[in-house]
């Protein structure tokens, strides 16, 4: 996964990890940041989806994606 996670990231496509439980959280606890990912904490796939959507329309920056997810 994470080849492919790298693959697509290279090519500018944000993607957002998130998880289908329903319950807890997706964040980066490593310090070195090894995956180049948004962390989309406690949301479900469906409501990142949206927000990463409504995010496109300010920002392509990876940084800034996760600021919005981090806020919303």
């Amino acid at each position: 996964m994470d080849e492919a996670v790298k693959r697509v990231v290279a090519k500018g496509i944000p993607v957002v990890m998130t998880h289908r439980g329903g319950m807890g959280r997706v964040t980066d606890t490593r310090a070195e940041r090894a995956r180049p990912l948004i962390w989309g904490d406690n949301l479900t796939p469906q409501k990142a989806r949206i927000l990463l959507m409504l995010a496109l329309t300010r920002t392509r920056a990876t940084a800034e994606l996760q600021k919005i997810f981090e806020t919303y």
